[in-house]
């Protein structure tokens, strides 16, 4: 086995407008509704949105349980020096672990017994994590895992999601020499948590360590694309230690590939980078790669000397890998050389080499095996019961969670539709209304017609041509106060009782006055009734009153009489109108032509608008009574 790749791990460290508007009373009201009504639709919909955060949050883990699990007297002076202390051993222990792995497991170790005596959680967690690093530096696997499970129990505890990355990347490094699927294995589920939390130095690490599986599977089309990822992101963080990693991979793998000049270049940009920083463990990896590319070109002399310097570092960090892999690389020199006698001698120390590294990881794994089986089995017995109380705790959250948000989804779902029939309600009543106000104009236009006015004004005439000049002023002063209010009920959709009596009062006293031979009248009203408090619509009687003198009994030869009466029979004012005329029958008969009265046709669809508004509908019931006359009953809710 020739060249190297060094485990890569994380450093881890007003324009204000004014607008005036005029809105009638009645369209202010329905505004301030509307306003109210879609706040309470937002303020719905904030809190339906906050619970589906929130719950997304807790049950993926967004939001750990806890950050970190403290003594009782974890407010103590004593206990914030103390853990001060352990960060900064773990962080002194982390950044010497390519110059020293040795001094790297001491620091962690001391850091590691405080924060077990403070029970200072997180400290313990990095203090197994930065331990393992070290022992995976030394090639001691075994211990190298022990550290890192102990890790990746407690990182898995605080909800820590960054960590248990790290620590999956870490034990892809242990595999990476010995089962290339199970690293990249573990590489892709740190990676998918590094992109999840957007950490870009973990991003940038696991690109790197993946494409260092990719080089020793002679997949170097994939392995440079990761390791360019991997750059990008070194650059942008000035990553100048894991710049100098890079340099030495990829030169490894340009090697491979038979781009001597291109390796050549990246492994001394490797080289400068890491003399200046101090990282014995890459200089020796540089230097390595950089003695086979010398021997493959059959410069022997610049060879040898490679070898020396890279031994001068393998010798700093203690690795017996690294100096036994420059022991074979002399050996191969020598045999390319034909010294037979000095190659021989090389490979017989590479042999020797390779039992001692065999005999200690045999003797590591012995006394690993028989201690940690136990402590493992405690382990799994442990993370069992947490798992399942655990589990139930989520489902019985789930479940709660899933009831709130079906609640909440309902209230939406019936307050949306709510909002929304309201708002379809009221947009007809603004067209019910409307309409209603044109069919007052209109009525308002048909009762006092230019046909009326005219007639008036010839009745005046005639009596003016008669010299009865008495008759002609209280015909002019009655249609004076007639005009008069029947300006001021137009104004109003609604008008009381009192106010329609006075108004039929004058109508018909002015029709008597024109036709004092031919009609005779009657207004009535039961004295339960309060006049002035029960309104009505305004304009709705006097069409009918009309429809009578004119169409029932002016047809006649010798006149007739027409009577109102106002009665109260319950919750309804009932309008009783009669006339002793024709007959509604007959009237219809004696018409030529099917004629349709413009007032009766606008009351009706008046009066329809009006049910469609209100809860409680007008009716009128209009019938002829024997062989003549009629009689309309007229039904208004109060």
């Amino acid at each position: 086995m020739w060249g190297i790749s060094p485990l890569f791990l994380f450093t881890g460290n007003r324009l204000n407008l004014s607008f005036s508007i005029v809105i009638p009373r009645r369209l202010k009201i329905a505004h301030s509704s509307t306003v109210k009504k879609k706040f309470y639709s937002y303020l719905v919909y904030f809190l339906l949105c906050g619970c589906v955060i929130i719950s997304i949050a807790h049950f993926t883990g967004v939001i750990p349980i806890r950050n970190i699990f403290l003594s009782s007297n974890n407010s103590s002076p004593d206990f914030l020096a103390d853990s001060v202390r352990v960060r900064s051993l773990n962080k002194m222990a982390f950044k010497i672990r390519l110059a020293d792995p040795k001094k790297t497991i001491l620091i962690a170790t001391k850091a590691l017994k405080l924060a077990k005596k403070i029970n200072y959680i997180p400290g313990v967690a990095e203090a197994n994590r930065v331990a393992g690093v070290g022992f995976s530096y030394l090639e001691n696997t075994p211990m190298a895992t022990k550290h890192y499970i102990e890790a990746l129990r407690f990182y898995k505890q605080l909800g820590d999601k960054r960590n248990v990355a790290r620590i999956y990347n870490n034990v892809g490094n242990l595999y990476k020499y010995s089962n290339y699927d199970k690293a990249l294995k573990h590489y892709n589920n740190g990676l998918k948590i590094a992109k999840n939390i957007n950490d870009e130095e973990l991003t940038a690490g696991m690109y790197f360590n993946t494409a260092l599986i990719y080089s020793k599977r002679f997949q170097y089309e994939k392995s440079m694309d990761n390791f360019d990822r991997s750059y990008g992101i070194f650059k942008k963080l000035k990553d100048t230690t894991s710049i100098a990693i890079y340099f030495q991979n990829t030169g490894h793998v340009f090697h491979r590939m038979g781009e001597i000049d291109s390796a050549k270049t990246r492994l001394f940009k490797g080289i400068s980078t890491a003399k200046d920083l101090g990282l014995y463990s890459t200089l020796g990896g540089c230097y390595l790669s950089l003695g086979y590319i010398y021997l493959q070109q059959d410069q022997f002399t610049l060879c040898e000397q490679t070898i020396g310097e890279g031994m001068k570092y393998a010798s700093k960090v203690n690795s017996l890998t690294l100096d036994n892999d420059f022991t074979r690389l002399f050996y191969e020199l020598e045999l390319k050389r034909k010294n037979y006698r000095k190659a021989l001698k090389y490979l017989a120390l590479v042999y020797h080499n390779d039992s001692l590294l065999l005999n200690e990881n045999q003797s590591s794994n012995i006394d690993f095996n028989s201690q940690h089986f136990l402590q493992q089995q405690k382990i799994q017995e442990k993370e069992l019961i947490i798992a399942e109380q655990k589990y139930r705790e989520a489902r019985t959250g789930w479940i709660i969670t899933l009831g709130i948000l079906i609640l909440l989804l309902t209230v939406g779902v019936v307050l949306a539709w709510y909002f929304i029939r309201e708002k379809k309600r009221r947009r007809e009543e603004v067209l019910i209304q409307n309409k209603i106000t044109t069919l007052e104009q209109k009525a308002l236009h048909a009762m006092m017609n230019p046909h009326f006015v005219f007639n008036v004004m010839n009745s005046i005439q005639h009596f003016v041509n008669q010299s009865d000049l008495k008759q002609a002023n209280q015909v002019l002063s009655g249609f004076a106060r007639l005009a008069r209010k029947h300006l001021e009920i137009c104004i109003n959709s609604t008008i009381s009782v009192q106010e329609e009596l006075v108004y039929l009062e004058l109508y018909l006293s002015m029709e008597k006055t024109r036709f004092p031979d031919k009609m005779n009248y009657i207004i009535s009203f039961d004295k339960d009734i309060d006049t002035d408090e029960i309104t009505i619509p305004s304009m709705l009687i006097q069409p009918f009153l009309e429809n009578a003198i004119w169409h029932g009994i002016m047809p006649k030869e010798v006149g007739g009489n027409v009577s109102v009466h106002f009665d109260m029979i319950d919750t309804n004012l009932l309008v009783k109108i009669i006339d002793d005329g024709i007959g509604i029958l007959n009237s219809e008969k004696l018409k030529k032509t099917r004629h349709v009265s413009r007032g009766m046709t606008l009351i009706r669809e008046r009066i329809s608008l009006l049910n469609r508004l209100n809860k409680h509908e007008i009716s009128i019931d209009q019938r002829q009574t024997g062989e003549s006359g009629t009689e309309i009953l007229i039904k208004i809710p109060i």
